[in-house]
């Protein structure tokens, strides 16, 4: 959600009044406001101590009511943060800087007015307002904000309380050239800074501390590489992926699953990968740089290698490696086979064992094998080769010629008895 500061701002609309608030909202911005307490308790929306700046009159809020302050400000009337509350229907983030020093009474009170809004966020340059609103109630979402003038030590050393949400660097601070101090590299603070020198309009977002973690060693990595895991799952399973053991699998960035597939437990996606609907990945399987058409069943223990395309219906079995293949419709390699740089097609069976001999120890050869052939167990195919339309493999073949359409190819050494003493 993107915050504009004090509301929208321009010669139509003045900082921190409803309408300047109104029309953020209509553009679909969150609000960053200042709050000060009147004589009377009442928490108005203004950023100075004084009217002096905006309204020519030199009084301080504290000392007025708001009775008084809304007959000194007629023109452009100071708002109520509980008007700004209910014009922002619980739908929007509000930043609301706590300017002076509260004291307990004022701060339950603040908590109390504001505990039906989960969207805001209470910030301040008084460390006290933010302590003692965690003591109040701890869970509260607070930010501490910081001056130029604030050590990096301090700093640093605040930022590690875990009941604080977040740090509110004065842009002054972060222009500066003690951030770069503590080591010779850019910080993502340094980006305003070049936005600002490029003259390049900007905003900033409210997002998870979990979106804005670094990784300065292995045991950084292993906690944000579980974080973004657990991300992805819930991404497949709000669009109707059953994953059945998901701390056992992992996926990749550009995994794309889509509804209806199953995926077992103990399964790797590496880059590239598309499972379309309703295919089944079975236990440890290993998957990259390969697309997975409708209905398909891959595994157990099968491994499919980049530049392979499996086709609907196909059915890829318990140990066995594609590569560099097209796997046509309905077609089946049910065990223990290795299909390298081929391109099978439609309602074909390769039985078990079968492999395709593709490199011949200088180049690697294409395998081709055509609609409705039928290769028994055992076969060795030699590249380059072509198998074509329901041609037949008789099991334990070496074939090292194209075969025709609808041949039965049997190549085996002529069996030997010899009688033992």
């Amino acid at each position: 959600m993107h915050l504009i500061h004090r509301g929208i701002v321009n010669k139509n609309y003045k900082e921190n009044l409803l309408n300047s608030f109104k029309t953020s909202f209509k553009k679909g911005y969150g609000i960053e406001t200042d709050i000060h307490a009147t004589k009377d308790g009442e928490f108005v929306c203004f950023h100075d101590f004084t009217l002096k700046r905006i309204h020519k009159i030199n009084k301080s809020i504290k000392n007025l009511s708001y009775t008084e302050i809304l007959n000194l400000t007629k023109k452009n009337p100071i708002p109520l943060l509980k008007d700004l509350l209910k014009l922002s229907k619980n739908k929007f983030d509000l930043f609301i800087e706590i300017k002076p020093l509260f004291s307990n009474k004022l701060l339950r009170k603040l908590l109390y007015e504001t505990k039906k809004y989960k969207k805001c966020v209470f910030i301040s340059f008084k460390e006290k307002n933010i302590y003692r609103i965690i003591k109040i109630k701890r869970k509260t979402k607070v930010g501490l904000s910081y001056s130029p003038s604030t050590s990096i030590k301090i700093i640093t050393k605040k930022s590690k309380n875990k009941d604080v949400n977040c740090l509110i660097l004065d842009k002054y601070f972060l222009k500066s050239s003690k951030i770069n101090k503590i080591k010779k590299e850019k910080y993502l603070p340094d980006i305003f800074e070049i936005y600002n020198n490029l003259q390049i309009p900007f905003s900033y977002i409210i997002c998870p501390e979990t979106e804005m973690l670094g990784v300065n060693t292995i045991e950084d990595f292993v906690k944000i590489d579980k974080i973004y895991q657990k991300y992805l799952v819930n991404n497949f399973i709000s669009k109707g992926v059953l994953i059945q053991n998901p701390d056992t699998c992992r996926f990749s960035f550009d995994t794309m699953i889509q509804s209806g597939a199953i995926i077992e437990s103990n399964v790797v996606i590496k880059k590239g990968v598309k499972i379309l609907k309703d295919t089944i990945i079975k236990s440890f399987s290993y998957l990259e740089g390969v697309i997975i058409r409708q209905n398909a069943s891959i595994g157990p223990f099968a491994r499919i290698r980049p530049n392979t395309i499996i086709s609907k219906n196909v059915k890829i079995g318990n140990y066995v490696e594609v590569k560099n293949s097209y796997v046509g419709d309905y077609s089946s390699v049910s065990h223990l086979s290795y299909i390298g740089d081929a391109k099978i097609g439609k309602k074909v069976n390769v039985g078990a064992g079968t492999i395709t001999c593709n490199y011949d120890g200088k180049q690697k050869n294409k395998t081709i094998i055509r609609d409705g052939a039928f290769i028994g167990s055992n076969s060795s195919l030699i590249a380059p080769i072509i198998i074509n339309k329901n041609a037949k493999i008789a099991a334990g073949s070496v074939i090292n010629k194209s075969i025709p359409s609808n041949y039965l190819a049997i190549e085996r050494s002529k069996l030997k008895l010899v009688k033992k003493n």
